[in-house]
C-alpha cells in the first residue's frame, strides 16, 4: 500500500546538522581531558535523546554541586547556550543532498511531517528560516516523543499504521515506527533523498 504521510526526522535527513549538534556539547564546557571524556562518553550512549537528558547528565558526570547556582538553573543556562549555537548553525548549514527539492516535490503527493528531537519552537523557527514551512502539514519537536507522534498524526490524518512512513537516519526513527507498526526507510550518506519515491513504490 502507498503511504498518505511521509513523517521525517529532521537533522541528518534534511539537513546536515548531526556534526554541528555534536560539536555544541563541547562548547558549552572547558577545553580539557576531564570534560571532553565526560562528554564523549554521555554522547555515546545518549546521542539520539533531548538535549535537556544529554546535558542533566553530562553535569551528572561532572559531580557540579559545587557550582553556585542550582542545577536546574545552571541546565537551563547551558541549554539556552546550546540552543543559541545550535539554530543559527541550523538555519545556516547545507541541507542534505537533494532535500528541498525533493520534500518541495513529494508535498504535492503526500501530507508531510516532521518529528524531531529538537524542541519545538527552534525546530519550528529553523523550518521558517529555510522557507520549507509551506512544505510541512506540522511538525513535532521536544518535548514531544516521536512514537506518540506517530499516534497523534495517524489520529489526526485518519489514516491506519500501513499508510504512514517513517523517513529517518537514527535508531529513535526506527523504534517509533516499529512501536506503531510504520514503513520505514533508513537515511545514511550514502540515501538520495531523490530517489524517495522509487523506494516508496518499489519497495
Amino acid at each position: 500500500m502507498e503511504p498518505r504521510v511521509i513523517v521525517f526526522d529532521f537533522d541528518g535527513t534534511l539537513i546536515d546538522s548531526n556534526r554541528l549538534k555534536y560539536d555544541a556539547y563541547f562548547e558549552l564546557f572547558p577545553k580539557d581531558k576531564l570534560h571532553s571524556q565526560v562528554i564523549k562518553n554521555v554522547l555515546a550512549t545518549k546521542y539520539e535523546e533531548s538535549r535537556f537528558s544529554i546535558l542533566a547528565e553530562i553535569l551528572h558526570g561532572l559531580e557540579t554541586k559545587e557550582s553556585p547556582v542550582s542545577q536546574d538553573q545552571l541546565l537551563n543556562e547551558l541549554a539556552n547556550r546550546y540552543n543559541d549555537l545550535v539554530v543559527s548553525g541550523a538555519k545556516t548549514c547545507p541541507e542534505m543532498p537533494g532535500a528541498e527539492k525533493s520534500i518541495k516535490h513529494l508535498s504535492t503527493r503526500y501530507r508531510l511531517y516532521v518529528s524531531s528531537t529538537t524542541p519545538d519552537t527552534p525546530l519550528k523557527e529553523i523550518i521558517d528560516h529555510r522557507g520549507w514551512a509551506g512544505y510541512f502539514v506540522d511538525s513535532f519537536g521536544y518535548p514531544h516523543k516521536k512514537a506518540r507522534t506517530l499516534q497523534l498524526i495517524k489520529k489526526q490524518e485518519g489514516i491506519d499504521s500501513a499508510e504512514l512512513l517513517v523517513v529517518g537516519d537514527g535508531e529513535s526513527d526506527r523504534k517509533s515506527a516499529g512501536e506503531n507498526r510504520c514503513r520505514f526507510i533508513h537515511v545514511n550518506r550514502d540515501f538520495r533523498l531523490e530517489t524517495l519515491c522509487t523506494r516508496i513504490n518499489n519497495d
